[in-house]
């Protein structure tokens, strides 16, 4: 039984050294950010992509050195082990030594598919931030991840039609569509149908998004100012059933959208104050 006990001990030991050090580096990242990380779009989930990132490299550097140490304890048990004991040892350190490397695989892939969904949905973050920021030549003002008032807002667009939040939503990855096809989206003014599920609190949660905002810059600037919600979904073209509820657009749709979507004009002074107040912000 000695091998089978050097072997769960040794894996103790590596599991609480690569806890430790896994948080000691996301402590550092969250001390430490750098400047071009703290404004760039979808910056939030980029630094969970990549702690995830760093726990599947601990992940791995654990294993192998759970490896080495369970052939050793192996090794060990068949040449040194008691005579009588010697092959039940070995093979009860074995099997125990199989277990926890599966354990560890099936931890592996877990997060290996984590960090997959976290780059997929920062993707998506990115994609809509481009989109927005082809309208700047035009004069719109553009802040992307901005947080006020208690909300991180994904980006907030500022013209003279108006203050606009757009919230991103990836939701489920797209299917592969035969052919070429375009991976498709109902919206009929109350909920977004995907093909295998449905989503109306990304709609809820921008229209209350949209509200908060509101209040804070009429509380910031001293006048009422009207801010409208929109949500863009990244991968997925709308079909839009009903001309009821907030806009819903793909990234390609931006544009058209803010041309010709109807105007809540501001003044210049409005205009400036707002702009002046979300610059602060960032």
């Amino acid at each position: 039984m000695a091998p089978t006990a050097v072997l769960l001990a040794g894996a103790g030991v590596l599991v609480v050294f690569y806890r430790g050090l896994s948080r000691r580096r996301q402590a550092a990242a969250l001390r430490f950010p750098g400047a071009a990380a703290a404004r760039s779009p979808g910056r939030e989930i980029l630094a969970q992509a990549e702690q995830v990132a760093q726990a599947v490299e601990d992940t791995m550097s654990g294993g192998l050195a759970f490896l080495a140490l369970f052939a050793g304890v192996l090794a060990a048990g068949a040449a040194f082990g008691p005579p009588g004991t010697r092959l039940t040892s070995t093979a009860l350190s074995g099997a125990a030594g199989i277990l926890l490397l599966g354990l560890g695989l099936i931890n592996w892939l877990r997060l290996k598919r984590l960090r997959a969904e976290f780059m997929r949905r920062h993707g998506g973050r990115v994609e809509v931030a481009r989109a927005l920021d082809a309208l700047e030549p035009l004069g719109y003002r553009l802040f992307h991840d901005l947080g006020v008032g208690g909300l991180n807002l994904h980006h907030v667009v500022v013209c003279r039609k108006g203050v606009f939040v757009v919230e991103t939503t990836s939701g489920a990855g797209p299917p592969r569509l035969k052919g070429g096809g375009k991976a498709t989206v109902d919206y009929n003014g109350h909920v977004l149908i995907f093909p295998r599920r449905t989503d109306e609190k990304t709609l809820r949660e921008a229209q209350a998004r949209a509200e908060r905002l509101a209040q804070w810059l009429g509380q910031e600037v001293g006048e009422a100012v009207a801010v409208r919600a929109v949500v863009a979904v990244p991968g997925w073209y709308v079909k839009r059933t009903s001309s009821e509820g907030i806009p819903v657009v793909h990234p390609s749709q931006v544009g058209s959208l803010f041309k010709y979507i109807k105007p809540q004009s501001l003044s210049d002074e409005l205009l400036g104050c707002v702009v002046h107040r979300l610059e602060q912000a960032v």
